[in-house]
């Protein structure tokens, strides 16, 4: 039912498309004397929001004075809102609301007369028939990842199945000659989110002194979390080994796990749901080392610069990991089940792999390169 549904989707934007084109009722922008005015599409998750910006910036840097505008979704406009490299941002919202604010979304877009769509990544078909009806001469993106939808891509790249999202999204922009310089991630805060993140830790009773760990122990999907008791065990060695405090993040949904884990380490602090994604990402911006699993909150640390621990299986560091990322470190293990049924799986068997003492190790490597050397005389239960 579900097949039958999306290939009447997919049938209803084509004819929808065609009829279009064949009656000629839209007028296309062309880019005039090299000024380009481009429209950034990426709707999904947090990370790859965050692994378009270096391909935003090769635009920005390859043609200064052209126009760049971003559609995303509420969680990527409040990564990219302080972005210097973008002009505008337009928010695609998926609720039964947002819908009906499309044509008012679409009207916005028109208005800015684009010329070239990069999709980089989109989740919804309406995306699709939203950029054809921008008027845009070119739309690109990849081939494959549309949903059924490659027939309104001007052109459909093929890059290597083998390469970093970052990457893709990159060949992408190379379409138009853009070449990035630089290949970080970036995210941009300011001075009061700085502020109240501070106000934060002080308030519960953070000493500005003191060595802050942070743990993440949520993620979008269940097999991509490490357990929740290994959290707590590697907290209470991390607290009496080195007297740090242990600060506990995730988003308000996570409310649940974060007290969990929160509460079997003494002196824990505890901030899912307490702070916005922008002051939580202020408060990993001063952690000393960043413990996670493969989820948003990663890719934001690799952006800040922060110490990080990835844990990862069964997904691919080498795809979604850790990309020109100094002072980051990633723990891997292979898939324990043959077929590996991905996003079907509701228990972390191949999380389990990674040792406490494993993650132990590499966070003492990791502050003694940043912040100094500790005691590593403890014995520790693996």
């Amino acid at each position: 039912m579900k097949a039958l549904g999306s290939r009447f989707k997919i049938s209803g934007i084509r004819k929808l498309v065609d009829i279009s084109k064949q009656l000629n009722l839209l007028r296309r922008n062309i880019p005039v004397d090299n000024s380009f005015r481009f429209l950034v599409v990426s709707t999904t998750g947090i990370g790859d929001t965050l692994w378009g910006t270096p391909a935003i910036r090769a635009l920005r840097e390859t043609f200064a004075q052209s126009y760049i505008g971003v559609l995303t979704n509420p969680s990527g406009f409040e990564i990219l809102k302080e972005n210097p490299d973008i002009d505008d941002i337009f928010i695609f919202r998926r609720e039964a609301k947002g819908y009906f604010l499309l044509p008012g979304l679409l009207k916005e877009l028109k208005k800015k007369n684009i010329d070239t769509v990069f999709v980089f990544h989109a989740s919804d078909r309406i995306i699709w028939p939203i950029c054809f009806f921008t008027g845009a001469t070119e739309i690109i993106g990849i081939d494959g990842q549309n949903k059924g939808l490659d027939f309104i891509l001007s052109r459909a790249l093929a890059p290597q199945d083998d390469i970093h999202g970052i990457e893709k999204r990159l060949e992408i922009v190379r379409e138009v000659k853009a070449y990035a310089r630089h290949l970080k991630i970036s995210f941009y805060l300011t001075n009061k989110e700085r502020t109240t993140a501070g106000s934060f830790l002080e308030n519960n009773g953070m000493n500005k002194d003191e060595l802050l760990i942070g743990l993440h122990p949520g993620a979008q999907k269940p097999f991509k979390c490490w357990p929740s008791k290994k959290f707590i065990a590697l907290g209470r060695i991390l607290t009496e080994k080195l007297c740090c405090r242990i600060i506990v993040t995730g988003n308000a949904k996570e409310r649940m796990l974060v007290d969990e884990v929160a509460s079997g380490i003494r002196g824990a602090i505890h901030a899912a749901g307490k702070l916005s994604l922008r002051e939580t990402t202020a408060v990993i911006e001063k952690m000393h080392v960043f413990i996670t699993n493969d989820t948003g909150p990663m890719h934001i640390a690799f952006a800040l610069g922060t110490p990080t621990i990835a844990l990862f299986s069964p997904t691919d560091p080498r795809l979604c990991g850790p990309y020109n990322a100094e002072s980051s470190a990633v723990i891997a293990k292979p898939t324990v089940c043959s077929p590996c049924i991905g996003k079907n799986c509701q228990k972390s068997f191949c999380m389990e792999q990674i040792t406490v003492g494993e993650v132990l190790e590499k966070a003492e490597s990791l502050l003694t390169i940043n912040a100094g050397n500790y005691n590593k005389n403890t014995p520790i239960d693996h």
